[in-house]
């Protein structure tokens, strides 16, 4: 499915958060958003998934889910969001309990997303008995059980070691090898929007405009050749003119708030 942003304008009383972004995550793609601190990526992950109404725009969805689809769009966040006192296979059950799913069907889905995140062996652990990044695979498994066609990503990765942050990197993308989801993802790392985006788009500090879409002409599975680490890095580069001014800037409004 396609998701597209048309127009979105958002305000905080006074403050005006976004405005007039367009921008669609095409069917089966991985589109990164970055920016600098405060530009409203969040925010504007939260409108596309139905968390927020934007002051105007719109927010519209074409193309056909897979047949098994439960919920069309769903999100992944940066803080895990377990439930404490419930085992892995219970967190991940949740979002299944009321779709009217007989028992065993809740089962398979549950089964097939702990497989696909290598949880089976800790599905009846508890959310403290695991790693940050094995915390990080549960909320992907959540996310999984619904099979949806977009994945809204928040910062997935950014409570997480550099070593983890590389092995989930690769985990995404199996997964999205796979099935080929549209996914939002919504990053303050270059680096992983450079190894996991089909796209990059760049928005301006507050309010948040589209500075630019950088198309990233690597397919996934090869971008860790060295033969594509050149361009990369000029890719790289070109992202981190884009935002280093207005990055700065907005640092320094963060400390002296």
């Amino acid at each position: 499915m396609q998701i597209t942003l048309n127009s979105i304008t958002h305000r905080f009383g006074e403050m005006t958060a976004l405005d007039d972004i367009t921008i669609e995550g095409r069917d089966g793609e991985i589109l990164a958003i970055i920016g600098p601190s405060g530009c409203g990526k969040s925010t504007l992950l939260g409108i596309a998934g139905g968390l927020l109404a934007p002051t105007s725009g719109e927010v519209l969805l074409s193309g056909s889910p897979p047949a098994d689809t439960l919920n069309e769009i769903t999100f992944v966040f940066q803080d895990f969001a377990l439930l404490p006192w419930q085992t892995v296979r219970k967190n991940v059950s949740f979002v299944l309990e009321h779709h009217g799913l007989s028992r065993d069907a809740l089962r398979a889905r549950v089964d097939d997303a702990l497989a696909r995140t290598g949880l089976s062996d800790f599905a009846d652990a508890l959310p403290r008995q695991l790693s940050g990044g094995m915390r990080q695979r549960a909320g992907i498994a959540r996310a999984l059980a619904v099979r949806p066609a977009i994945f809204l990503m928040d910062e997935p990765l950014s409570a997480l070691d550099a070593q983890t942050r590389e092995l989930l990197q690769e985990d995404i993308l199996d997964l999205w090898q796979r099935d080929r989801p549209t996914i939002l993802y919504v990053t303050h790392n270059l680096q992983e929007a450079l190894q996991l985006a089909s796209r990059v788009c760049v928005l301006s500090r507050r309010p948040g405009r589209v500075k630019e879409i950088v198309e990233i002409g690597i397919p996934q599975s090869e971008r860790r050749a060295p033969e594509a680490q050149v361009e990369l890095a000029r890719l790289g580069e070109k992202l981190w003119g884009l935002i280093r001014e207005e990055a700065i800037v907005a640092d320094r409004e963060i400390a002296d708030a």
